[in-house]
């Protein structure tokens, strides 16, 4: 069968052929094994759980103190944050100013790794705490707050190639969903939001509010569970968290 400016061979049934449109009109078109081994470069599919963080009021500390001054409390964040999502066996993909996305579940199976994730959910949101009562509060009068989002999903896992330097990347529609999440943190008053999919995949759940919520550019609405806190919650701290917070940040 001939199409303009390409040949699809005949020993191949066409249903098995795909065929792409080039820009110029050319179609291009590869057989099952050739897109096997496309595919398989980009990455391997894994089924994750998948954890976004973003410090709510950044920009507002930002107004009040220089520059430097939040970048660096930021920093000091970032590494407690870090300690607690590798200490749970997961890995953080990336960070972008004043937000984490984190997986779990590269060494383990999906239940742990649901688990792992919400675990640390708690623990990020203890880590703030911390340092809102032994540092940011005293030192800078500042008190920062999180939002976090979690989901779990058949992903696409790769390393990405950028100036010679190997990224790990993990995409695909669940990354999108738990992205979403972690925006609903604000407009439903709760710092910790997660899917219930995700929920009914834990081991021993806390009690949580079940809400009904449209993700922006998700068609169908989604269930979600909000395990957290509302926002502005009372900072404690012990001499137990001083002590951890100083050992781990410096």
């Amino acid at each position: 069968m001939k199409t303009q400016n390409s040949y699809i061979p005949s020993t191949l049934p066409t249903h098995q052929i795909s065929c792409t449109r080039l820009t110029d009109q050319t179609i291009v078109c590869k057989s099952p094994d050739k897109m096997k081994e496309i595919y398989t470069a980009l990455g391997e599919e894994r089924e994750l759980a998948l954890l976004f963080l973003d410090i709510r009021n950044f920009t507002a500390a930002m107004e009040i103190r220089s520059s430097y001054e939040v970048i660096y409390m930021i920093r000091k964040l970032f590494v407690l944050f870090n300690r607690s999502i590798t200490e749970a066996g997961g890995r953080i993909v990336e960070t972008n100013g004043d937000s984490i996305y984190a997986v779990f579940g590269l060494d383990t199976n999906l239940k742990m790794a649901v688990q792992a994730a919400v675990d640390t959910a708690y623990a990020l949101l203890r880590d703030v705490e911390v340092f809102n009562a032994s540092y940011a509060q005293p030192y800078f009068n500042l008190s920062y707050e999180i939002g976090i989002g979690v989901h779990h999903g058949k992903v696409v896992v790769g390393q990405y190639d950028l100036t010679s330097k190997e990224q790990l990347t993990v995409m695909g529609l669940p990354v999108n969903i738990a992205s979403r999440l972690q925006g609903e943190t604000k407009g439903l008053h709760n710092n910790l939001i997660v899917s219930k999919l995700t929920y009914d995949l834990l081991t021993d759940p806390k009690d949580a509010e079940l809400k009904s919520v449209q993700l922006k550019g998700i068609s169908a609405a989604m269930n979600v569970m909000l395990m957290g806190n509302t926002f502005h919650p009372e900072n404690y701290m012990d001499d137990m968290d001083l002590n951890y917070y100083l050992g781990i940040s410096g």
